[in-house]
């Protein structure tokens, strides 16, 4: 398959790959089995852009990794990482946002068994406030008047999943 792609978008592919491989990767301590071909994939399309005009100042291979990646002219100059860490910050709210929504309706409803059963109508009017308040006070405050103020249990509740 012959794919005829100017240098812009040759950085713009670049951009793509470097998401997909720290997505795919880049919080993990070990290399995940599951993405072993997509990994694979992303190497073949290193190389390849590593012999394109002018790319190989944005990705090389490394002997001691003994794999293609970005060098730090890409790491400083590319829109992945903004895009990236726009994500991340987007993510993050949404999911504290959520979780905290969860587990206040939760303690409203009398526990998570009683949320899970109520219609999507019922939950949707539980959990509305709350995600409302929760959208406001972080957007006025962020993390500022955020407290802990129950000692952690042990055993109950869903603990922090990491991804490995």
């Amino acid at each position: 398959m012959n794919i005829d792609i100017s240098i812009k978008e040759c950085h713009d592919f670049l951009d793509i790959l470097h998401i997909a491989d720290v997505v795919i990767s880049g919080h993990r301590r070990e290399e995940d089995n599951r993405t072993e071909r997509h990994r694979a994939l992303i190497q073949k399309f290193y190389a390849l852009l590593a012999q394109g005009e002018g790319l190989d100042r944005l990705i090389g291979y490394n002997k001691n990794l003994a794999k293609y990646i970005p060098t730090d002219d890409f790491e400083r100059s590319a829109l992945a990482h903004v895009l990236l860490d726009e994500f991340g910050d987007h993510l993050f709210w949404d999911e504290l946002i959520a979780r905290l929504t969860v587990r206040d309706a939760a303690q409203i409803a009398g526990g998570n068994e009683r949320l899970n059963a109520m219609s999507d109508s019922d939950r949707q009017a539980l959990e509305g406030p709350i995600r409302q308040r929760y959208i406001e006070e972080l957007s006025a405050s962020g993390l500022a008047n955020l407290t802990v103020i129950q000692q952690f249990s042990s055993g109950e509740g869903n603990l922090a999943k990491t991804s490995d």
